[in-house]
């Protein structure tokens, strides 16, 4: 054969070979699995019986009826000491007299004979004795007499501005000779301006004294005054 025939052949047998030696792994692959033994299935475990009997239950015990409780009876009270008898009187022993009652006699009526009895002489000067006078009648001080002339009190400015009104009750002591002395305010307006200013107005006016018989004594007269404006 010439050279270039013998390279032609090996060139066919080299593939051919190759297929055979796969061909002949696989078979041998293939009859050694079918050679390995499939896995044994599992036993199956026959079930077990479970034997049951019945057992009848045991009765409760029924409980204890409860014993009847035994009442104590109370104590008996101590008997009381006897008391001693009365001792009877000795009938022995004489009974005391009853005293007798004093006769109380009646004086004899003086007779136009006997001598009258003397009046002791402070009775008599108790006697005598003039009564005391009475009291002189008092007679309350006023504001209110006509020939006074006391000026009427005056609106404050602020006041009557503001359109404030209110009643204003003084207590005054008038004196003696007529003029005011201490001045309390009794009540008030509500504002301090109206409540000094009829403190003020008040201090010059004039009063006639209280009297007690013919004299001129301190003592206190109520002094209303009033603002209120005209609608």
């Amino acid at each position: 054969m010439s050279a270039d025939t013998k390279q032609g052949c090996r060139s066919w047998l080299e593939p051919a070979f190759s297929i055979v030696a796969a061909t002949a792994l696989h078979a041998a692959v293939w009859a050694a699995w079918l050679a390995t033994p499939a896995d044994p299935e599992p036993a199956e475990t026959p079930p077990k019986l479970l034997e049951v009997s019945l057992v009848a239950a045991q009765p409760e015990a029924a409980p204890e009826p409860p014993q009847p409780q035994v009442q104590q009876p109370p104590p008996r009270p101590e008997p009381e000491p006897e008391k001693p008898a009365p001792k009877k009187p000795d009938k022995s022993k004489p009974k005391p007299k009853p005293k007798p009652k004093p006769v109380v006699r009646a004086a004899p009526e003086p007779t136009q004979d006997a001598a009258p009895v003397e009046a002791p002489a402070t009775a008599l000067v108790q006697a005598n004795k003039p009564a005391p006078p009475p009291p002189a009648p008092f007679v309350e001080a006023t504001y209110k007499a006509p020939g006074l002339h006391n000026p009427p009190t005056r609106y404050p400015r602020v006041a009557l501005e503001r359109r404030w009104e209110g009643r204003v009750t003084l207590r005054v002591q008038v004196m003696p000779n007529g003029s005011a002395g201490e001045i309390k305010i009794e009540s008030s307006s509500g504002y301090g301006i109206l409540d000094e200013a009829t403190v003020e107005q008040v201090k010059n006016w004039r009063f006639v004294p209280a009297r007690r018989g013919d004299r001129a004594v301190v003592s206190w007269v109520i002094v209303p005054i009033e603002y209120k404006l005209k609608r």
